[in-house]
């Protein structure tokens, strides 16, 4: 590997597994201070998941997740004044999937009640732009960019 790809690659294997844990603990903290989403509209029509899914399961989607959201802070990387600030914006995009649209495809596709939705989109405002500012940081403590044209 050419001395110019190593901060990529010193970055990707940090990056990862650091949006990975970010975005568990935000999941974590939620659930313990009764954030998380109110599962009785769901379990009053007998379709409720108060175990959540497997955990194997869960890893492999925050996996996805923690990837496509670096994938989205290296789209947006330099495109702004503030480096860690393209961190919070990959963020805020990925919310919009994450979020609004997920919900809204829920209300328009099924009859279901959009409150435990709603709930769990407002985590992850929170749980997203933080860890693509942990990514931002990351970023630039691996010096992503040095030697690179950007």
């Amino acid at each position: 590997m050419s001395p110019a790809r190593l901060p990529t690659a010193r970055f990707l294997a940090l990056a990862l597994p650091t949006a990975m844990l970010v975005l568990a603990l935000a999941g974590f903290a939620a659930e313990t201070l009764g954030l998380g989403p109110d599962l009785a509209p769901l379990a009053a029509r007998g379709i409720g998941r108060p175990g959540g899914l497997p955990t194997g399961v869960r890893t492999l989607a925050l996996a996805f997740e923690a990837t496509a959201l670096v994938a989205l802070y290296l789209l947006v990387r330099g495109r702004g004044a503030a480096r860690l600030f393209d961190g919070v914006t990959a963020g805020l995009a990925a919310w919009l999937f994450r979020g609004p649209i997920l919900v809204l495809s829920i209300a328009q596709l099924t009859r279901l009640p959009t409150d435990p939705f709603w709930q769990a989109a407002r985590i992850e405002l929170v749980a997203l732009p933080v860890a693509g500012l942990a990514v931002a940081a990351l970023a630039r403590a691996t010096r992503l960019g040095a030697g690179e044209a950007a």
